[in-house]
């Protein structure tokens, strides 16, 4: 089950800087770092990262901008962040974002354990796949 773990492994602490990334591609860098029942993402998105396409998912999506400018487009709402700005994306809303400083954009989003994503988590070795 993808909730076990092992608890003499606990706690264990990971710098995500460090991590592997689960997703590079043109202009993001994205790890995932999961929690029993939760799982972050961390993203760093740079302003030349051609814009993604909408999407949505059936879950939560919360937002937490670390560091640099993000303009989110949230169903049809264009809402610009700063950094510690946090914003809620509700499950089934289309959005997206992009990065309109000269600096990239970092990005920490908290979702529930996906499995989808399950497989970028096999560095953190106290839970079991």
């Amino acid at each position: 089950m993808v909730r076990d773990y092992d608890e003499s492994a606990i706690p264990t602490v990971h710098n995500l800087q460090d991590a592997p990334a689960y997703r590079e591609g043109e202009g993001i860098t994205q790890t995932v770092f999961r929690g029993i029942d939760r799982m972050l993402g961390f993203s760093v998105i740079d302003p030349d990262k051609p814009d993604a396409e909408p999407h949505d998912h059936p879950y939560e999506q919360l937002n937490v901008l670390l560091e640099g400018e993000l303009d989110f487009i949230v169903g049809d709402e264009q809402v610009s962040l700063e950094r510690y700005d946090t914003i809620v994306i509700p499950p089934e809303v289309e959005h997206t974002s992009r990065a309109v400083s000269d600096e990239p954009a970092v990005l920490l989003a908290v979702w529930p354990l996906r499995e989808d994503r399950l497989s970028g988590t096999e560095y953190q070795t106290e839970f079991r796949i």
